[in-house]
């Protein structure tokens, strides 16, 4: 796990600050920064050391040094990798999995890419082809940015903020991914909020030739078919075994690995399956003052059922308010997920208790159905019942009720098309809203949409891959990216091991979700694993109480950002309807979620588009709010 920066310009004439684009991202490595000029491209690498911790430098060459990489992440069948190329008589200087990268990419070229299991960002300057190659891993769980200047110049790096110090890239924001973010609380790959700079899409790679770059599809699980051979017994035997393949190529590590767990399904049974691998695993978790729910007594059934050591920790409401300028300086992509806090303060404890690799839950709820909107909920389904009437009482309470007749319109829209159904669900602000708050139509359901339509399948499995390749990748991956790396921590997610994902997606929904029931499978294998009264709890995730907290007092903070001339001035804004929608008060009481997007968009701007900050260190709270 680290980071890398880069800038190619095809003269070979420019020059750039490469020690201060790796500044930036120092948190992503500070084990080491190198930097590495070659031809007409130059590479700096921060490190975080976790595999072969005295030999695995980057960026690492070929003998000759014709053949450049650096990677941010973890491949984790390198061993076996290794083995193979043994036979083949490579032979090795080091013992990391950049070496084996390395070879695999001397010996295969891209084709190396089918025999990849693992987490990556990957850059490779190949001199012997004239070409530079940009890499991200299947599911997008490392990020990998990239931008294009005049003149054939092209920046790449880990995270944006470093791409901003090239004198060629603007800090122009993009209008139409203001209205995505709005509408979906992230904005989807390729874009981001910089009109300049571009994601790579996951599962994809980027060849970069004679000053043309042309994208390339190497995965993805809309490949897969559905296997109607398959049993519950047989998929439960499957999943199990793969899920426990996964976690013991995941809990490779020269240094002290953990858990996050929660009182749910998916980080306990992480943790079960693990501790017949390992022992003395260490768990951590998060309570939350005055909020609405709390799951640590559930996560400490597990934690005692399987011995670990574990740590529970206390969220204050005043903590978000400390703390938000801090953590937004790390998301250097706006996102409106009210999990970050919780996050972050779970990895800054991690980190202060010695521990650099932590292993999470993440995915559970896109393979196996686990969230609510995939299916009609017990109302949605009285209102189905009765579907004419209905349909006269959602017109009928328009003007009077209109938040009635939402909610009755959302729950005829299951019977007509789930996919829409879900979409609708996910909105955060409407459409009309957003567009009459910014002038510009948005986009991202329609993205969203596109993804389902086009899955081969069709049925549930579509709704789960419109998530898969957009709230996944471009909000839980990214959250999860950026709150490990704020602490030097590794991110790992054994869900999102890809032979797992294939073996999901071959699952009949019948046998994953029989009747509607969220996550039915991997519950039933985890009841052999699991306290039973992690089962009778409701599902809560991992967020912090905004709403409870907004009640209490924050929405007085909210209000006072948002309704400041600062705010109210921005041009990616229509003034008037921005103002009006900000002083209603009513927002702030029965609507806090969609007054959070643009409070967080707000201090997004003023930190990363008013400021220039080296480190979270240098921002004085009192400015960011004033």
């Amino acid at each position: 796990m680290c980071g890398f920066v880069g800038a190619f310009d095809r003269t070979g004439t420019d020059s750039y600050d490469l020690g201060g684009m790796l500044k930036v991202i120092y948190h992503r490595g500070p084990d080491d920064q190198r930097i590495k000029k070659l031809k007409n491209v130059t590479i700096g690498f921060a490190r975080l050391a976790i595999i072969d911790l005295e030999g695995g430098s980057q960026p690492m060459q070929s003998d000759g040094g014709k053949i450049t990489i650096a990677m941010n992440g973890e491949i984790y069948n390198y061993l076996e990798l290794r083995e193979e190329l043994n036979k083949r008589g490579v032979s090795f200087k080091t013992n990391s999995d950049t070496e084996v990268l390395l070879q695999m990419y001397l010996n295969y070229g891209l084709d190396m890419l089918a025999s990849l299991q693992g987490m990556f960002g990957i850059v490779i300057a190949d001199e012997n082809k004239d070409e530079v190659i940009f890499i991200r891993d299947r599911v997008g769980i490392k990020p990998l940015y990239y931008t294009v200047g005049h003149n054939d110049k092209v920046g790449f790096a880990s995270e944006i903020k470093p791409l901003l110090k090239l004198p060629f890239v603007t800090k122009t924001i993009r209008r139409e991914s203001v209205a995505e973010f709005l509408q979906c609380e992230y904005v989807q790959a390729p874009n981001t909020i910089f009109q300049d700079i571009k994601k790579v899409n996951p599962g994809h790679y980027i060849i970069l030739k004679d000053g043309t770059l042309s994208e390339h599809k190497y995965w993805d699980c809309n490949d897969v078919s559905l296997d109607q051979t398959l049993t519950v017994e047989t998929a439960k035997r499957k999943v199990t075994e793969e899920l426990k393949n996964a976690l013991s190529l995941h809990l490779r590590s020269d240094v002290q690995l953990g858990f996050f767990l929660s009182g749910g399904i998916d980080s306990g049974l992480l943790v079960a399956l693990a501790s017949e691998q390992i022992k003395n695993i260490d768990t951590y978790t998060l309570k939350f003052e005055n909020g609405d729910f709390d799951e640590t007594n559930l996560a400490q059934k597990v934690a005692e059922r399987y011995g670990t050591h574990h740590h529970c920790y206390t969220v204050k409401a005043d903590d978000f308010e400390r703390l938000l300028p801090k953590i937004l300086w790390y998301f250097d992509e706006p996102l409106a997920d009210s999990g970050i806090l919780p996050n972050y303060m779970l990895n800054e404890l991690v980190q202060k208790d010695g521990t650099k690799v932590i292993l999470n839950g993440a995915g559970g709820d896109e393979l196996f159905a686990g969230y609510t909107y995939f299916f009609e909920n017990d109302t949605e389904k009285r209102v189905n019942a009765h579907p004419v009437v209905s349909g006269i009482a959602e017109k009928a309470l328009g003007i009077v009720k209109p938040e009635l007749s939402q909610k009755i319109h959302r729950s005829l829209l299951y019977k007509k098309d789930p996919l829409v159904h879900m979409l609708y669900c996910e909105q955060a602000i409407h459409t009309d809203e957003v567009e009459r708050l910014t002038g510009v139509n948005p986009v991202g359901m329609k993205i969203k949409e596109k993804y389902g339509r086009s899955f081969k399948q069709g049925g549930l499995n579509s709704l789960l891959y419109t998530d898969f390749k957009t709230y996944l990748a471009d909000d839980l991956l990214l959250l999860s990216d950026r709150t490990c790396m704020a602490y030097s921590i590794e991110g790992r997610v054994p869900y999102l091991h890809h032979p797992l994902v294939e073996l999901t997606y071959s699952i009949p929904p019948e046998i994953k979700a029989p009747d509607g029931k969220r996550k039915w499978l991997l519950k039933e294998i985890a009841r052999d694993y699991l306290p039973k009264a992690v089962f009778d709890a409701p599902k809560m995730g991992f967020c912090s109480p905004i709403q409870t907290w907004a009640n209490n007092g924050f929405s007085d903070f909210a209000y006072k950002i948002l309704n400041s001339e600062k705010t109210l001035s921005r041009d990616v804004w229509n003034k008037d309807a921005l103002k009006k929608y900000v002083e209603d008060r009513n927002n702030y009481s029965n609507h806090f979620n969609r007054i959070y997007l643009l409070l967080i968009l707000e201090l997004f701007f003023r930190i990363h588009i008013d400021g220039s900050y080296e480190s979270k260190d240098d921002i004085k709270v009192e400015e960011i709010y004033g």
